[in-house]
């Protein structure tokens, strides 16, 4: 992943709506499996049919996904001397997707019939693929395969799930901390963290830190957008702004959200943190030059500053807690399965391998991210602490195990259309250029006159 990973947040939700375009219905179209040609129809048959291979039988699965040339060495290197050594009747191969345009080749791949056995999509992303009905439904292997369900982290499977049915997997979380410079910290007189800090402390330390007479802020990367302003005021006692995680019927902008976006729009104002339109292109390589204090981002920037950043004196935080509890965005990367799998015994046996047992290897090589399945992602944790670096893991393992999860962004095909219904107005109120705190109000019904209308 590394800088690519980076990226990932962003892109997984602007491809759905591209892929699925080449996909068939709109939202309320009947779903359609998108058209197979004759060689694929040879080779794949009903996702419910017992198709498992006969016994001795040697089948070859495969992969694709948009992680990078050493990610996807190491992900070979599990199948070929874990997985296949346990399935010896099973071969995977990856076939590499292109970061650039993956949602173009996942689409003409999926229109063809030629779709892999298991392929890489963020959680939002599945969502929409299910709805659309090109998705293997693995609910009756889950029920059949509790203990192995049992070991996920709360909640972490919760965004591969629609009405009851499982159409996917988790395989790594992404979760949202502080990474400061200890050094400048110290000389602010602040100390570092602690594991049980609130908002209210990360928006001291930030105004200590900001310095208007040199363009500084205090705080880099906070997430302002409503997704953002959830978790805080969900910390707080307050009510999560969309009502599911992939079946959103409504979106609620409640007191303790008018309260936050107020308490951060003030903070923008006085310069502590940056406003909407601050240009975030050059933040990565400004707190990796040491010249930042405090940067709120993902735990994969974990695996950068231990490769390239050896000189630089950095920890990690926890997300701060609300005066009610912790809350964090859920974000996660999964494996899902087109429909009409030739083996879908076999490819289940892969799906669990991938979501768990295979970032044992992984993660010891490019340590990215915590693997959802809680005995698999233990790697993660020793690795970075290996790396001398034991305040990030405890840190990223503190968040794993918060139990109330927000979403990251809408899962659902009218997501563009509320992104242009909101943001615009959302964003003056938020940079201090027009609207009051009852805009976020107004907007709000606005969404969910779009949610009523599909």
């Amino acid at each position: 992943m590394k800088r690519k990973k980076a990226m990932a947040i962003v892109m997984v939700a602007a491809m759905t709506v591209t892929m699925l375009a080449g996909c068939g219905s709109s939202a309320s179209d009947t779903a359609a499996t998108p058209a197979a040609d004759s060689a694929a129809t040879d080779t794949r048959a009903d996702s419910t049919a017992d198709t498992s291979a006969d016994s001795g039988e040697v089948v070859t699965l495969r992969v694709v996904d948009w992680e990078s040339d050493e990610m996807n060495a190491a992900m070979q290197d599990a199948f070929d001397n874990v997985f296949s050594v346990e399935h010896p009747n099973i071969k995977v191969e990856i076939v590499e997707g292109s970061y650039s345009d993956y949602s173009q080749q996942m689409n003409a791949m999926i229109t063809a019939g030629e779709a892999p056995d298991v392929f890489q999509l963020g959680y939002d992303q599945g969502c929409s693929f299910y709805k659309k009905n090109l998705l293997t439904d693995w609910t009756d292997k889950v029920a059949a395969d509790s203990e192995f369900m049992d070991g996920f982290y709360e909640g972490t499977v919760d965004g591969w799930q629609y009405d009851g049915k499982t159409y996917g997997l988790p395989g790594l979380v992404n979760v949202y901390g502080v990474f400061y410079n200890k050094d400048i910290l110290a000389d602010a007189g602040l100390d570092e963290p602690s594991a049980d800090w609130t908002w209210d402390d990360l928006f001291d330390y930030a105004e200590k830190l900001k310095d208007p007479s040199a363009n500084k802020f205090g705080l880099y990367g906070l997430n302002t957008d409503i997704f953002g302003l959830t978790n805080i005021s969900v910390s707080e006692g307050g009510s999560p702004f969309v009502d599911s995680l992939t079946h959103t019927t409504t979106v609620t902008v409640d007191d303790k959200l008018k309260e936050t976006a107020e308490k951060v729009a003030g903070l923008i104002a006085d310069g502590t943190i940056p406003g909407r339109t601050y240009e975030t292109a050059n933040q990565l390589s400004a707190f990796e030059a040491g010249e930042m204090g405090m940067l709120f981002y993902g735990q994969w920037e974990v695996d950068s500053l231990i490769r390239n950043c050896p000189d630089l004196n950095w920890g990690y935080a926890p997300i701060p807690k609300g005066s009610v509890k912790a809350a964090e965005s859920y974000d996660t990367v999964g494996w899902v399965s087109p429909k009409d799998l030739k083996y879908p015994d076999e490819t289940w046996e892969l799906m669990k391998f991938m979501s768990s047992e295979m970032y044992e290897t992984v993660l010891t090589k490019t340590p990215v991210a915590a693997c959802a399945h809680a005995a698999s992602a233990d790697v993660f944790y020793n690795t970075v602490k290996d790396n001398g670096h034991e305040d990030a893991a405890e840190a990223v393992k503190t968040m794993m195990a918060i139990e109330t999860k927000n979403a990251i962004r809408y899962a659902a095909d009218w997501s563009g259309d509320a992104g242009k219904l909101w943001d615009p107005d959302f964003n003056n109120f938020m940079d201090g250029k027009s609207g009051t705190v009852d805009t976020l109000t107004d907007l709000a019904q606005k969404v969910n006159d779009l949610i009523a209308a599909q």
